[in-house]
């Protein structure tokens, strides 16, 4: 047997109904859903009367009247905020921020960054932050002065200070005052950030030069006197073999402080082989003046011919190794 389906309950409601009953009951339908459209509608307009009412508020009671400058900065206060772009009067809450932040670290190079806080209803304080120059570069006869992110401080500069790392790289683009240099491969700067993050990380210190001429064969400077050679930087291991590098660093200093050569730190882990280029004893000698006295010079020669057997002895010691 069949099962019958089941009936709709409202047909068979409007069945019942009369012609007058049906005709009321459409009505009351219509009724219940204008009011529905007529809530949607007046929950519309509120929110747009309250954004237009705050949008209004903020920008008549928020104008700015005091910018303040706080941080350490060689700049003066006036500088800083001109630098900004921002003026008294302008609204404290629709200023942008980092636009502002950008023009004072272009406009003024040894200005690393710029925060803004707004104090209600009517002061903005700029806090700023410095940098420093940590290295220098080669660029048509003359140098510039680089931060730790490559940004350009200084350029036309003929010297340079002797705390500063000079950059070996290929050649290089652009160097605008205030914006990132731009190098032949884009890939560089971020060696150098990955170089110095795990010289820090490692403590080794007193690098006078990093060689990014080629980033798959980095090479460092120890006190302009020994290169460490790191070899492939991208297998994650670069922490490793600057430790590696460190200690073989300071072996060699307890033996030997004037120690002049190269460290091959191309492979981790596999100790760290030592090329001495220069003895101990050439590093004591004073650099002839290029204006040298020429009696002077005759003597050297004569003393040189003389003992000419006994520097023919002296070699140099054979290369090292030092365990990880």
């Amino acid at each position: 047997m069949k099962n019958k389906k089941p009936n709709n309950n409202r047909a068979v409601q409007n069945k019942q109904l009369s012609g007058n009953e049906r005709i009321v009951n459409r009505t009351n339908q219509r009724r219940k859903k204008n009011k529905r459209k007529k809530l949607v509608i007046s929950s519309l307009l509120c929110f747009v009367f309250l954004c237009v009412g705050i949008a209004l508020v903020l920008t008549m009671f928020f104008d700015i009247n005091t910018i303040t400058v706080s941080g350490e900065s060689a700049y003066s206060a006036e500088k800083i905020i001109e630098a900004s772009g921002i003026k008294t009067g302008d609204n404290l809450i629709f200023i942008s921020k980092q636009k502002a932040n950008e023009l004072i670290t272009t406009e003024l190079p040894y200005i690393g960054s710029a925060e803004f806080k707004r104090r209600l209803p009517s002061k903005l304080e700029i806090i700023v932050k410095k940098t420093d120059p940590v290295y220098a570069a080669a660029k048509d006869g003359y140098y510039i002065l680089l931060d730790e992110n490559g940004k350009v401080l200084e350029t036309g500069l003929e010297y340079i200070g002797e705390n500063l790392i000079l950059l070996k790289t290929e050649e290089i683009v652009s160097a605008e005052t205030g914006k990132i240099v731009t190098l032949t491969n884009e890939k560089a700067l971020g060696k150098l950030k990955e170089v110095r993050e795990a010289c820090i990380e490692c403590g080794l210190s007193d690098i006078t030069a990093v060689d990014l001429s080629n980033i798959y064969n980095i090479k460092l400077e120890y006190q302009g006197r020994i290169t460490l050679v790191l070899g492939e930087t991208d297998s994650g291991n670069l922490t490793k073999k600057l430790d590696l590098g460190k200690a073989a660093i300071e072996t060699q200093n307890k033996e030997n402080a004037a120690y002049r050569g190269t460290i091959n730190l191309t492979v981790a882990g596999q100790g760290a082989w030592l090329e001495e280029t220069v003895t101990a004893e050439s590093t004591t000698q004073e650099e002839p003046s290029p204006e040298g006295n020429t009696d002077a010079a005759g003597d050297a020669s004569a003393q040189n011919s003389t003992s000419g057997d006994a520097d023919a002895s002296k070699t140099a010691e054979s290369p090292s190794q030092t365990s990880a």
